[in-house]
C-alpha cells in the first residue's frame, strides 16, 4: 500500500479530530447495548452518545486495526502469496471465530483480508499479523498500538491481532469509530467489508459468509437492512454483541459503534437475538425518518463583528466560518430553535490575514450545545505603523500617568518661576544698593 495514501489519510483524520462536534442527543428511546456511539459521516456530528469513553474488549472489531496496519506495511496484497504455517494456527484459540485454514496452502494477503473481515477469521488475522510482523506477532502488535496512538485513540491498547479476549485489551466506542472512520478512506477496505459472501479458496470449501446480517439480504433475516454498507462484527461472552457499521440514504450517511449487546436478561436466560443489530437498525431506520441536514452557517458567511487597531480606514473586521457548516436536526426544526455564541476578542490588532483564526463559535438547539466552528477573518488587514505611533501617542497624552506628569512638570515650573522672581528681586535690590557710595548712606 502507497505510504503516501496513508500519510494523506493521517492528515485527513486529525482534520475531523479539530472539527469534531458535540451529539445533540435527539434520541429518547432506551438502547440494549452498553455503549453507542452514532456519527454523521458529513459532518462529523454526533447524533448519540452512550457511555462512548467506557473501555470494553473489542473483540472482533480489533481486526479493522489489524488490517489497517498490514495495508501499511504491503505493496499489493492481491499478488502476494502467503502460506499457512502450523505454528501460526497452534497459535489461534480453537474457539475462534470464522473459517479454518488448511496447513500449507497458500493464499494471497488479499484473500486473507477477506476472511478476517468478512466471516471474522482468527485464523487469518494470526497468518496476516505473522507475515506482516515478519515471523513475529508481537512486533505487528506494537505496530497496532503504534497505529491507535496515532489515530488519537488514547484508551485503547491491544494484545493480539484476532481480538480474542485479553484483560489487557480494550477500546472505547469513540476509539474504534476513530480506527473506522480512518479504515473506511483505504482504498479497498469498503469493498470487502460490504460483502454479503465470497469465494476465495476455490476447491471444495463453501463462499465464506459474512458474520453481518445487516448486509445479507439471504441470510439476514430481521437483522437486513438496505441501508447499511458494512463493516464489522464482534463478539466475545466477555464483550458482547459489538458492531460498527456504516449506512447511507439519499445525501444523508452515518457510521456507527455499538458495543456490549446483551447476550443474557436479567433473569440469566440467553438472549437468542444480536441485540447490537437491533440497536443499530433501530438508530439508523429513527435517524433516515426523523432527522435532515441543515445547511446552517455556509463559509464567509458573517457570524459576528469585532474592533481592529491600527488599520487606515477600518476600525471593524467580520467574523466568518471557516468552513460550510451543517447539522443534522429534526425535520421540523425552526429557525429560532438555533442560537450561537461566539468565544472571540471584542478587539484585535493589526496585521491580520484572510482566514486567521481569532476564536470559535458554539452552536445551541434548543438550547443545548450540539456544535462548534473555528471563527476567521474575513480579510486581510495590514498594520499602519503611522497611525501606530499617532495612537500611543494619543494613549499616552490620555493616560493618568501623563496628566500627574504634566501637572506635577506645571507645580515645579510654577514654583521654579516664582522662586526666580523672587531671587530677581533680590538680585536687583542689592544691585540698587551697590550704586551708591558707603559714605554716602547713612
Amino acid at each position: 500500500m502507497n505510504k503516501k495514501i496513508f500519510i494523506a489519510l493521517a492528515a485527513f483524520f486529525v482534520f475531523l479530530n479539530i472539527f469534531q462536534v458535540n451529539a445533540a442527543m435527539l434520541y429518547d428511546e432506551p438502547l440494549n447495548s452498553a455503549a453507542v456511539y452514532v456519527v454523521n459521516k458529513a459532518t462529523g456530528m454526533s447524533i448519540i452518545e452512550k457511555n462512548i469513553h467506557e473501555k470494553r474488549s473489542p473483540a472482533s472489531l480489533t481486526k479493522m486495526m489489524t488490517y489497517i496496519v498490514a495495508c501499511e506495511n504491503c505493496t499489493d496484497a492481491e499478488k502476494i502469496k502467503v502460506k499457512v504455517r502450523k505454528d501460526v494456527l497452534d497459535l489461534v484459540d480453537p474457539e475462534s471465530s470464522g473459517v479454518k485454514l488448511k496447513e500449507g496452502e497458500e493464499i494471497t494477503l488479499y484473500n486473507l483480508f477477506n476472511c478476517m473481515l468478512i466471516c471474522s477469521s482468527g485464523d487469518a488475522a494470526m497468518v496476516i499479523a505473522d507475515y506482516i510482523g515478519g515471523g513475529s506477532i508481537e512486533n505487528f502488535v506494537d505496530k497496532m498500538n503504534q497505529k491507535a496512538n496515532e489515530l488519537g485513540c488514547s484508551d485503547t491498547h491491544f494484545e493480539n491481532p484476532d481480538g480474542f479476549y485479553n484483560e489487557n485489551q480494550y477500546s472505547t466506542a469513540e476509539d474504534i469509530y476513530k480506527i473506522s472512520r480512518f479504515a473506511m478512506e483505504i482504498p479497498g477496505f469498503m469493498n470487502i467489508v460490504s460483502k454479503s459472501e465470497c469465494n476465495v479458496f476455490g476447491d471444495e470449501r463453501d463462499p465464506i459468509i459474512t458474520t453481518n446480517k445487516m448486509i445479507d439480504l439471504k441470510h439476514g433475516g430481521e437483522y437486513y437492512c438496505p441501508y447499511v454498507k458494512g463493516i464489522k462484527t464482534g463478539y466475545l461472552k466477555e464483550a458482547g454483541r459489538c458492531l460498527a457499521s456504516y449506512a447511507q440514504k439519499g445525501e444523508n450517511a452515518y457510521i456507527s459503534v455499538v458495543m456490549g449487546g446483551p447476550t443474557l436478561d436479567e433473569d440469566g436466560l440467553t438472549i437468542e437475538k444480536n441485540m447490537a443489530m437491533v440497536d443499530t437498525k433501530k438508530i439508523y431506520n429513527w435517524a433516515f425518518e426523523n432527522l435532515k441536514n441543515f445547511k446552517l452557517y455556509p463559509k464567509d458567511f458573517p457570524v459576528a463583528e469585532i474592533d481592529i487597531k491600527y488599520v487606515w480606514k477600518h476600525d471593524k473586521l467580520l467574523l466568518v466560518p471557516d468552513m460550510d457548516f451543517s447539522l443534522n436536526l429534526p425535520l421540523k426544526s425552526k429557525k429560532e430553535d438555533i442560537s450561537l455564541k461566539i468565544d472571540a476578542p471584542s478587539l484585535v490588532e493589526a496585521p491580520v490575514n484572510k482566514g486567521d483564526i481569532l476564536g470559535k463559535a458554539e452552536v445551541f438547539y434548543l438550547g443545548q450545545k450540539v456544535g462548534e466552528f473555528n471563527v476567521v477573518s474575513d480579510s486581510t488587514f495590514k498594520k499602519s505603523y503611522i497611525l501606530m505611533i499617532l495612537k500611543n501617542c494619543e494613549y499616552v497624552v490620555k493616560s493618568p500617568l501623563f496628566i500627574v506628569l504634566v501637572i506635577v512638570s506645571v507645580a515645579f515650573l510654577f514654583i521654579y518661576v516664582m522662586i526666580a522672581i523672587r531671587e530677581n528681586k533680590k538680585r536687583r535690590k542689592r544691585n540698587k544698593i551697590k550704586k551708591f557710595p558707603k559714605h554716602l548712606i547713612k
